[in-house]
C-alpha cells in the first residue's frame, strides 16, 4: 500500500514538473553546466541486478534514451574541456552537459562504450589506478553477494552483533533474514558506509568469507587497461583519477595516504595512457580541506556528489553532479524531472 502511494506521488511529479523543465532551464543564468554522475550500465538479464545497489546502474537502453534527450536541450561537452575554457574566461555552451562515471566498471567498455561510440559522445571514467585488471572486488559488491545469497543461520549468527542488527532493520527483523531483497541490501550497504570505514569493512569481510568457506569471486568487475585504451584511442572517452583503492578521503586520513591515494593515482594513469590526467572524483563524495588542497595542486578539477548545477565561478574542484540511474530515471519524463530538480 505505502509503496504503490510513493509510486503514484512520484509519477504525479514526474508529470508535472518534466514538462517544466526546458523553461526553467531557459529562464535561469547561463551559461551553466550540468555534470551527470553514472557508475554501471547492466542490461535487464545481468546477473549482477540481483545484488546491485539500485542506485549503482542503469541499462544500456536508459543510457542510450538519456543520450538522445539530452542532445535536444544540451550542447554535451568534455569536462575538463568546459573546465580550462571556464578558467581562461572563454565563451562557454549556454546549457552544458558532462558525463562521468565512477569506478571504471568492465561493464562500461561492454555496454556504455558502444552506445558513446556510435553517438559521438564524450565522456568521463574515473579510475581506481591500482585495481584496473585485478580480480579485486570493492567490499559494497562483496557484502552485496554475500545478503544475497541463501546463507545458513549458522553462518549468519557468526556475523559481528552490529551487521546482524542492521540486516534485522533491514528486513524488519524476520526469522530467517537471508537472502535479502536488493532494496534490504542498498539499506544495509549504505548503514555500513556510515559506519565502518573502508578498511574495517574489509577485514570484517574477510573474516565472514573465511568462516563460510567462501573465496571472493575470480570474475573481474573492472576495466583492465587494455580496453581503457581502447576507449582512450576513440578521442570521445577521456580518464580522471578516483584514487589508488577507492579510500575516503575525510577528516581521518592520514597525510601520507592522501598523498598516495589522490597523487599516486595520477602518476600511474599517466604512464599507463601517456596523456595527462586532468580531473578527480571524490570516493563516496568524501573530502576534507587537506584532500582539497592536495587536489587543487593535482588537478585542474575534481567532482563530488553535491546535486546541483554548476558555473563559471564555481569552485571548480568541489564541482557538483547529479546521479542518475535506473530507478529514477528510465523513463523519459523521469530523466527531465531528475534534472529539472537539481
Amino acid at each position: 500500500m505505502v509503496r504503490n502511494v510513493k509510486r503514484a506521488l512520484r509519477s504525479l511529479v514526474e508529470g508535472t514538473v518534466a514538462p517544466l523543465a526546458p523553461f526553467v532551464w531557459r529562464a535561469q543564468p547561463a551559461p551553466r553546466l550540468l555534470i551527470l554522475m553514472y557508475h554501471r550500465v547492466l542490461p535487464r538479464e545481468h546477473p549482477d541486478r540481483a545484488s546491485e545497489q539500485p542506485g549503482m546502474y542503469v541499462s544500456p537502453e536508459t543510457l542510450a534514451t538519456h543520450i538522445r534527450l539530452l542532445r535536444r536541450y544540451f550542447e554535451i561537452v568534455h569536462l575538463d574541456e568546459w573546465v580550462q575554457r571556464a578558467a581562461n574566461g572563454q565563451p562557454l555552451p549556454r546549457l552544458g552537459c558532462a558525463l562521468t562515471f565512477d569506478d571504471g566498471w568492465r561493464d562500461n567498455f561492454e555496454y556504455a562504450f558502444p552506445i558513446l561510440r556510435a553517438e559521438a559522445v564524450p565522456a568521463t571514467i574515473y579510475l581506481l589506478s591500482d585495481l584496473m585488471g585485478t580480480q579485486y572486488r570493492l567490499w559494497p559488491n562483496r557484502l552485496a553477494r554475500l545478503l544475497a545469497d541463501a546463507l545458513s543461520n549458522e553462518v549468519y549468527v557468526s556475523w559481528p552483533d552490529w551487521l546482524r542488527r542492521e540486516i534485522a532493520a533491514a528486513t524488519v527483523a524476520r526469522a530467517v533474514p537471508l537472502p535479502l531483497s536488493a532494496a534490504q541490501i542498498d539499506v544495509v550497504i549504505t548503514r555500513c558506509k556510515e559506519l565502518e570505514s573502508d578498511e574495517a569493512m574489509l577485514a570484517i569481510l574477510d573474516a565472514i568469507e573465511r568462516a563460510a568457506g567462501r573465496h571472493t569471486d575470480t570474475e573481474r568487475d573492472l576495466l583492465d587497461w587494455d580496453e581503457v585504451r581502447q576507449m582512450a584511442a576513440s578521442g570521445l572517452i577521456r580518464f580522471g583519477s578516483h584514487t589508488r583503492r577507492h579510500i575516503r578521503l575525510d577528516a581521518h586520513t592520514k597525510p601520507e595516504v592522501l598523498q598516495q591515494e589522490i597523487c599516486e593515482s595520477r602518476t600511474t594513469i599517466e604512464r599507463q595512457l601517456g596523456t595527462p590526467v586532468r580531473s578527480f572524483c571524490y570516493p563516496n563524495g568524501d573530502h576534507c580541506p587537506a584532500a582539497v588542497d592536495l587536489v587543487r595542486r593535482c588537478y585542474s578539477a575534481a567532482v563530488t556528489t553535491q546535486r546541483a548545477w554548476n558555473t563559471r565561478t564555481s569552485n571548480r574542484h568541489l564541482l557538483s553532479r547529479v546521479g542518475v540511474h535506473e530507478d529514477v530515471s528510465c523513463t523519459p519524463r523521469a530523466f527531465l524531472a531528475r534534472l529539472a530538480l537539481a
